[in-house]
């Protein structure tokens, strides 16, 4: 008989172990508190750092908007100033061809009946020659101003926040 109860402890053994073997696997796979407090720590440390890095992607894209439209203003007064002295170099011109000074009303330019000297007129050939010299001067001054402003927006693309002027130009520019 203790034989018959010998090899009914046998296999009682082995499953035994094998039930414990699994459990022991189960108990390894659980996660400690320790585990659990430093992956919640690390979370939260990776929140930080995105939100530290979106924080500086939206400055550095903010300063870069900022500095090209104070640099796009800068081009467009240029641009008005060389507009007025043409404006006011062809109503010159004007009044030189008509030989009486002109009002501007409305965009247009109205002679009046104060008549200029005499040495100051000029031909329609002359007339010609001045607007072409003009327009030779504008397109210089243009060049320039275009110059300059290339010049500068390249600089703010080598700029720091220049690296950041994808996210703006592909839906502002």
């Amino acid at each position: 008989m203790a034989k018959k109860e010998e090899e009914k402890k046998a296999p009682a053994t082995k499953e035994t172990e094998e039930n414990n073997t699994v459990d022991a696997i189960r108990t390894g796979n659980q996660i400690t508190d320790d585990a659990i407090t430093a992956a919640l720590a690390e979370i939260n440390k990776e929140k930080d750092e995105n939100k530290k890095r979106e924080a500086k992607k939206q400055l550095c894209i903010a300063t870069y908007v900022n500095r090209k439209t104070v640099l796009l203003l800068q081009k467009n007064r240029r641009e008005e100033k060389i507009t007025k002295w043409k404006t006011e170099q062809s109503k010159s011109l004007l009044e030189r061809l008509l030989g009486r000074e002109c009002e501007i009303k409305d965009g247009e330019c109205i002679p009046t009946d104060k008549k200029i000297d005499a040495k100051l007129r000029i031909t329609p050939v002359q007339h010609e020659a001045e607007t072409k010299k003009m327009e030779e001067e504008c397109r210089k001054k243009t060049t320039e101003s275009d110059k300059e402003f290339d010049e500068a927006m390249r600089e703010l693309r080598n700029s720091y926040e220049g690296q950041y002027r994808h996210y703006v130009e592909c839906y502002w520019y």
